[in-house]
């Protein structure tokens, strides 16, 4: 269809990935016609060595959602009018404690984009399904959560 696809992540691990962090995107303003990004959801796994990492931080700390919300401003800043991102993310059950990752995100990306669309996406043949992550779960009482939140936004 002849598209250009640019990948970023801090964390490199293929060869047409670019490494850079998404609160600075080396791009225009109003440059992109679609933003797809799977941020970390909090510090519950290692997701790079970069001391910058959002994923180094709590998502039972404000300031996980405001790094999030720069990622966003980002976004806002090169997307075209009316393009979209398609936001993917997981919350948080953890010692006890259930953190709504998703709809607290979703309270910040609504200050730039217009929803179009939420989608509970399954989770089939993660590594998490497995005897050994079901033992822990029990053991360590936490859920394996069985799906993850899609926003489906529009630029402002």
């Amino acid at each position: 269809m002849n598209r250009k696809v640019i990948g970023y992540d801090l964390n490199v691990v293929r060869t047409d990935i670019i490494k850079n962090d998404a609160r600075n995107i080396p791009l225009a303003d109003n440059s992109v016609d679609f933003v797809f990004i799977d941020s970390p959801y909090s510090d519950n796994i290692k997701y790079s060595n970069d001391k910058n990492c959002i994923g180094k931080i709590s998502c039972e700390k404000p300031d996980f959602f405001d790094e999030l919300e720069k990622v966003a401003k980002e976004i806002h800043r090169i997307l075209k009018p009316n393009k979209v991102v398609s936001w993917l993310i997981g919350d948080q059950w953890l010692k006890r404690k259930f953190t709504p990752t998703g709809f607290l995100l979703y309270q910040r990306l609504e200050k730039y984009f217009e929803p179009m669309d939420t989608i509970c996406v399954t989770r089939h043949n993660q590594t998490s399904n497995t005897g050994l992550w079901h033992n822990r779960a029990r053991r360590f009482n936490f859920y394996l959560r069985g799906f993850k939140h899609l926003f489906i936004m529009k630029k402002k």
